[in-house]
């Protein structure tokens, strides 16, 4: 389970968001930084970047859309 907090913005805004992860997530490291990586205008924290469980893929992430 990811929960994102913050503005992501609206109506044309910008803002933002932040994710807490924690080492209980590491499973779903992989997937996560390809999803920011191919999102236009997000940026991957240079700590998930180089993470090692998050050079292979081990997990499976679900997108939720609201």
């Amino acid at each position: 389970y990811t929960h994102r907090i913050g503005r992501t913005g609206r109506a044309g805004k910008s803002g933002k968001a932040i994710t807490f992860l924690t080492k209980q997530d590491s499973a779903i490291f992989s997937e996560l930084k390809e999803v920011i990586l191919q999102s236009p205008g997000s940026h991957c924290p240079r700590e998930l970047l180089n993470h090692p469980d998050a050079k292979h893929k081990s997990g499976t992430m679900v997108t939720k859309r609201n």
